[in-house]
């Protein structure tokens, strides 16, 4: 299922003054026509460079793959919608909700499969290469934090 927030594009995305549907689900945002629902264009979160509250609108920087550029030359383009604030600070967090959640599960699969990786290495029991290797130093997330 996805989360619909009614908003009004402020940028040529589809056409300045546009009402729009902007849909948050799991694997991204999507903006349906207005009326029809219909899917006008999605953008995965991996291709989102920031999104958030810009001014009185909602701010979403997109990064364009190289195969759907759409005859634009620029690599991101600056997509606004204008929304009430309490539904921009909505939207906001639930997209950071569910980023959050995607780099969750990853470090998790990651911290899974790490075990049967180790058991599949030779073990080799010398007193010096036990005293030569020491443990592995934590390294901080790099998931993005909400503020």
């Amino acid at each position: 299922g996805a989360k619909l927030f009614q908003a009004v594009s402020v940028t040529s995305s589809p056409e300045p003054n546009a009402s729009v549907w902007l849909a948050v689900h799991e694997n991204g945002i999507s903006v349906l026509d207005y009326n029809s629902i219909k899917l006008l264009v999605s953008y995965s979160f991996k291709n989102l460079v920031t999104f958030g509250g810009c001014k009185k609108d909602f701010m979403l920087v997109v990064r364009h793959s190289s195969g759907t550029n759409t005859g634009r030359d620029k690599p991101t383009e600056k997509l606004l919608y204008a929304m009430d604030a309490s539904k921009i600070r909505e939207i906001t967090l639930l997209v950071s909700s569910y980023i959050n959640s995607a780099h969750q599960q990853k470090a998790i699969a990651h911290h899974l499969s790490a075990p049967a990786l180790m058991a599949a290495q030779p073990i080799s029991l010398k007193s010096k290469d036990l005293r030569s290797k020491s443990p592995p130093l934590e390294h901080p997330s790099k998931a993005p934090t909400r503020l």
